[in-house]
């Protein structure tokens, strides 16, 4: 009889802990990073009503052997080449891919087919694949060998723009009855979150890049589906330390050319060691912090009272917690355990991580598919049980205690739960001394109008790495406006230098104006350096018996649809098409005109 029934182990593989889709692909560029791969591509086809239908993930790593794929779709197998004796080779406790899971049971929590494409040398292409329908039907029980095969076109066409490396390796899930998010758009923003953030070492060295590709189901370029989220598909480091410079976290209001390009600052980086098992263990942990100028011009170019209502601020709460790093590579966020119920909210602008190496897996209770660390979590929620109450107040004697007790592994982890819960405690007092939130003298200086501006910029901003505009991505001459502020709306030099020096402090590249326009339109647009002038019409019907009787903030919303109008205009290349929203928008001014006049206010 057989240890183990293929069809209930099949059904029960299919529920194995992996939190979304991005962390089960994860789990197969951890393979790819492994074999050597400095290119990971994320293949998607979507069907007609844009709906996920196949993923591919491809790598140009080092490839498989026959014998190793015959083995790399089977539970519990190391993907890894081993001795004729079925010993691993150069088995270390180094590697991110320690416990073999990997392949299938990332695989299988998404899809019920999988195939497989492995080459070593391109003219030699093996093949093999792992259905799940089919094991449950009894047609199979034994994985099927690997064949020699010529890789279908489609595939061949749509990876690495259609140069194949020299070796690589073709993972294809289909029937993708478990997929969590239906469109690639969505999995591409919840991917730039989770794998930018798991990656964001190997990314932002330049040792591996991530792109995500999208194709219809004949393998034509569908790149468009992901305009709205990225212009070229690659995923940009997410780091939660916010130290990295290139990274997704949109671009920094205000930075000078001579200081640091990051969002936070150190503030400590120490590493220590841990003895377990006769040998010694180097843990590290590092912290940081938010930069006080950077809040301040945060809170400077948006509309926003608040920094942690901002983009910037937003993005802190999701990557707000303890990010658990192993083997360079991120295996959880945790958000509760070491931290208050209040920090998430009023100490986003911290960040703490820590470095565990692959030998203290069983000690810190890291699960095969490398999600959680769950004995470093439970330590800290549970209340030290000793009998000896006299050594409590003492680290070094609680140590002492568990060791001299045989519970080597407790000794372990209370020795790094104390120097990280001293290393968030030191974040956490930091964080709350920032100035965070606008002073009222400060709140009461902005206009209506500067507010509108700040809203409009702060959408900009978002949008510039996707489309940025003709104008917009122009750095600000702010000298330029303030001329324009005097030649053609009638400020003196005084009041115009004052409105330009406002508008460089806010960091802000759209200036409300009021003028008879040039047509009798409704609005204009004026482009200068870096700056479009949006230019409302104050004898135009539309303002006279509209605009000017709204409240106060019905007219800053009113303001910000003509923005969104300004912003669309700059972002349009073709100038075919400029012109045609040009004449869009003084027509519809004259129509409006007509409008009010039958309607006879």
């Amino acid at each position: 009889m057989s240890l183990v029934n293929p069809k209930q182990y099949i059904i029960s593989a299919r529920s194995n802990g992996y939190k979304d889709t991005a962390y089960a692909i994860a789990e197969l560029a951890d393979n790819s990073i492994q074999a050597g791969a400095d290119k990971v591509e994320i293949l998607i086809f979507e069907n007609q009503k844009r709906t996920i239908e196949e993923i591919a993930i491809v790598d140009n790593g080092a490839g498989m052997s026959q014998s190793l794929l015959a083995s790399a779709l089977g539970f519990g197998e190391s993907g890894r080449e081993k001795d004729k004796d079925g010993n691993l080779l150069n088995d270390d406790t180094k590697g991110m891919g320690k416990f073999g899971m990997g392949l299938p049971n990332a695989s299988v929590s998404q899809c019920k087919r999988i195939q497989v494409w492995s080459w070593k040398n391109k003219h030699e292409v093996y093949y093999t694949y792992l259905d799940v329908q089919e094991i449950i039907d009894g047609i199979y029980s034994d994985l099927p060998e690997p064949t020699l095969v010529e890789m279908p076109e489609k595939y061949l066409d749509s990876m690495f723009d259609g140069d194949m490396p020299e070796s690589g390796t073709f993972v294809l899930w289909s029937n993708l009855d478990k997929l969590k998010w239906k469109r690639s758009s969505t999995l591409f923003a919840k991917s730039q979150y989770e794998i930018g953030r798991m990656y964001r070492r190997f990314i932002s060295k330049g040792q591996c890049s991530v792109q995500f590709k999208v194709f219809d189901t004949f393998g034509g370029s569908k790149m468009q589906a992901l305009e709205r989220e990225t212009k070229t598909g690659f995923i940009k480091a997410n780091d939660p330390l916010y130290l990295i410079a290139d990274s997704a976290l949109p671009e920094l209001p205000g930075l000078h050319i001579d200081e640091e390009p990051t969002f936070f600052e150190e503030l400590e980086n120490f590493k220590f060691q841990v003895e377990f098992q006769k040998a010694r263990h180097t843990i590290c942990i590092r912290s940081s912090v938010a930069r006080e100028e950077i809040i301040k011009r945060i809170l400077q170019s948006s509309p926003e009272n608040k920094a942690g209502n901002t983009i910037y601020g937003k993005n802190c709460e999701r990557n707000f917690g303890l990010s658990v790093m192993r083997a360079d590579r991120e295996i959880e966020l945790i958000s509760n355990e070491f931290f208050l119920k209040d920090d998430a909210t009023k100490t986003r602008f911290m960040g703490v991580e820590i470095d565990i190496p692959p030998s203290l897996d069983e000690v810190l209770g890291v699960t095969n598919n490398k999600q959680h660390a769950h004995n470093l979590k439970e330590l800290i929620a549970e209340k030290m049980d000793i009998d000896d109450e006299s050594v409590l107040d003492n680290e070094g004697a609680i140590i002492e205690y568990l060791r001299n007790n045989n519970d080597e592994e407790r000794a372990v982890l209370f020795e790094i739960s104390s120097k990280l819960k001293k290393a968030i405690n030191n974040a956490r007092k930091r964080a709350r001394a920032l100035t965070t939130t606008r002073t009222k003298s400060e709140s009461e200086n902005l206009t209506e109008d500067d507010k509108v501006s700040l809203t409009v910029n702060s959408v900009m901003n978002k949008r510039d790495e996707i489309s940025p505009g003709n104008t917009l991505s122009q750095k600000p001459n702010y000298q330029e406006l303030e001329k324009k502020l005097v030649d053609d709306f009638g400020y003196n030099e005084t009041n115009a230098k004052l409105t330009a020096k406002k508008m460089e402090d806010l960091q802000s590249r759209i200036s409300v104006q009021y003028s008879k326009t040039s047509n009798q339109s409704f609005f204009e647009v004026e482009n200068l350096q870096g700056i479009a002038v949006l230019i409302i019409n104050p004898e135009h019907e539309l303002y006279t018996k509209f605009l000017s009787q709204m409240s106060d903030k019905d007219k800053m919303i009113f303001k910000v649809l003509l923005g969104a109008w300004a912003v669309m205009e700059d972002s349009t290349t073709n100038e075919n098409k400029r012109r045609q929203l040009e004449r869009a928008r003084n027509d519809w001014g004259e129509v409006i005109e007509e409008m009010f006049e039958e309607l006879d206010l």
